[in-house]
């Protein structure tokens, strides 16, 4: 697991700068070597700022499934993949998630546009790449207010 840090040694400046962010604002300090010396100091100095801004502040937003600007597909974890095969254009709708990075590919040439999205949607909701079990639940929810807002959330459509 990744160790969070929240201060970095700006040496150019010659300071340690803490920083967290919380409820989309950012709150962030320099830490000087001209008032502490050395960069352990300062990086002490950073961490009981941090320890007593910290209580203050309102809980920390979970990563997963958080959507951000970079996802352009409309749902966390579900995106158009392109490929060019034999000089012909080829989409397909991927889910993804952490213990599955390569994910689960559903080709709009064979299922699609919106069959292929709604299947990558359940997909990475069930973090599942079993197609049997992805297929059932896509019959299950077709036609339902369920499957009309997962559509609903499609941002991209293929060329």
């Amino acid at each position: 697991m990744r160790r969070n840090v929240n201060f970095t040694r700006n040496t150019s400046s010659k300071c340690v700068t803490a920083r967290i962010r919380r409820g989309n604002e950012l709150h962030a300090e320099n830490f000087s070597l001209v008032d502490y010396k050395t960069w352990a100091a300062a990086e002490k100095a950073a961490n009981e700022w941090l320890k007593t801004l910290k209580p203050d502040l309102p809980p920390a937003i979970p990563v997963k499934n958080r959507m951000t600007k970079r996802n352009s597909s409309g749902i966390v974890g579900v995106q158009l993949k392109h490929s060019i095969r034999r000089g012909w254009h080829h989409y397909a709708w991927q889910a993804f998630w952490p213990q599955k990075p390569g994910g689960i590919c559903w080709e709009v040439i064979k299922y699609g546009d919106d069959r292929a999205f709604v299947c990558a949607a359940i997909a990475r909701r069930l973090e599942s790449a079993d197609r049997n079990i992805i297929e059932q639940e896509y019959h299950r929810i077709k036609g339902t207010a369920e499957y009309r807002a997962i559509l609903k959330s499609k941002a991209l459509v293929p060329p």
